[in-house]
């Protein structure tokens, strides 16, 4: 980290407190669960770890019921805050500060019913995109300050998984 830093233009980190536009934005999604939600998956538990035990499968009864208990453990609690800045060199969320140069391009899906987010491809193929949460910041604002410093990935909708999780409110 020490040898990233001197490479860095000198400023870079103050650029952050400058920062074009900023917001306030859950760390990750929390999703809210009915008493229904809460039945139905207690009931698919169940079936899942008796289907397990009459198959001689106690392994993955223990599995599910670890899973069960991890999620219930991580998402008990609502999401921690954490500050989203973009500046004239990069996007800081919370910790994480992602230059323009690791940055491949951007989408934002705003449908404010349902989705509001602002999605971040790296150039590596090994670092998952990155989205928050734009909360009640204007999205042409947004683009318009990112457009001219990355390219903005048209035609591009939600992940599957992050549209699974979002409509299984996981």
């Amino acid at each position: 980290m020490e040898k990233d830093k001197k490479n860095l233009p000198p400023g870079y980190f103050a650029a952050f407190d400058k920062a074009l536009l900023s917001w306030i934005a859950p760390e990750y999604p929390h999703q809210e669960k009915s008493w229904l939600w809460f039945a139905v998956a207690s009931v698919v538990l169940a079936l899942l770890v008796l289907y397990g035990l009459f198959t001689d499968g106690w392994t993955f009864s223990m599995a599910v019921l670890v899973f069960a208990g991890t999620y219930y453990l991580l998402h008990r609690e609502t999401s921690p805050l954490v500050e989203v800045k973009i500046s004239r060199v990069g996007i800081k969320i919370g910790i994480h500060i992602f230059s323009y140069s690791q940055i491949r391009g951007f989408w934002i899906l705003y449908d404010p019913a349902y989705v509001r987010r602002l999605y971040v491809r790296m150039q590596s193929r090994f670092r998952p995109d990155v989205f928050v949460d734009l909360g009640a910041t204007d999205p042409a604002e947004l683009r318009e300050i990112l457009a001219k410093h990355i390219k903005e990935l048209k035609g591009l909708d939600e992940p599957f998984g992050d549209l699974v999780v979002r409509l299984l409110r996981l």
